[in-house]
């Protein structure tokens, strides 16, 4: 009998989610509409206007927070574009990948609004949104930076400069993990996994690692030296030995040290 009530139980569950998906498909709009706020303006589609309106109040509520944090320069008004699935994220952005964001330079990114009806484990969207906003304060900082060393007038060349100085220069596994600190992405059980694997910083530029122990990273500088450690460190173009005094490698072994002791 018990056996016979968990299947009805499981039944009655999986019935209740197929409704909801359904009710959820015939209600949402799938027109893309705008919502302006002071910073911010959101082209949305697939989703409620209530978490259109959601998503606007958490980004105004995180904005000047995390330019302060990072020491933005003065930031025009940032394009928000927000998709109701996978697949039409993917044909507006034109990655291939199941990536659940993209920054577009300082003033625009994309996202895939994630919710157990589009994805089977889905991320935080308003975290997601946090994160690429972050990545959008870096580009205006770093961008800033560059123009003390790129000298141009026209602004193609300046552009293409850039793109090749960031690549080159700006190392992946601070892009990300600022991003994630910022957002507070972070789960202990993701932290342990990837903590097992005994990664280096080279690792974490190359893999995607760094989502589960990123938020560690820029965890261990803050409390080792302080919040105003994290704008130097973009304006140096992630330069660790020439912001901190230290070798790459002592900067590794601490951080690593930091991970034992906490986690």
């Amino acid at each position: 009998m018990k056996k016979y009530r968990l299947i009805i139980i499981l039944l009655a569950i999986i019935a209740v989610f197929y409704f909801a998906r359904t009710v959820r498909s015939f209600t949402v709009k799938q027109e893309v509409r705008t919502l302006k706020s002071e910073h911010f303006m959101i082209s949305y589609s697939g989703i409620y206007k209530s978490e259109a309106e959601k998503l606007s109040k958490h980004l105004e509520g995180n904005y000047a927070e995390i330019r302060t944090n990072l020491k933005d320069v003065e930031h025009d008004l940032i394009k928000v574009f927000v998709y109701g699935s996978q697949f039409k994220f993917n044909a507006a952005t034109g990655l291939k990948e199941n990536t659940k964001g993209t920054s577009r330079g300082p003033n625009e990114f994309h996202f895939v609004w994630t919710n157990w009806f589009n994805s089977i484990f889905p991320d935080d969207p308003l975290k997601t949104a946090l994160h690429e906003f972050t990545h959008c304060v870096q580009l205006n900082i770093l961008i800033d930076k560059a123009k003390e060393t790129i000298i141009t007038q026209d602004r193609l060349t300046f552009e293409k400069e850039f793109d090749k100085k960031f690549k080159a220069e700006y190392p992946r596994w601070l892009w990300e993990s600022i991003s994630i600190f910022e957002a507070k992405e972070v789960n202990t059980l993701s932290v342990k996994y990837a903590k097992s694997k005994n990664l280096t910083l080279e690792n974490l530029n190359q893999g995607n690692q760094i989502y589960n122990i990123g938020y560690t990273i820029i965890e261990y500088l803050t409390q080792k030296w302080g919040k105003d450690i994290l704008p130097k460190l973009i304006a140096s173009f992630g330069n660790i030995e020439k912001t901190l005094n230290i070798k790459p490698e002592e900067f590794e072994k601490g951080w690593k040290a930091f991970l034992e002791e906490k986690y």
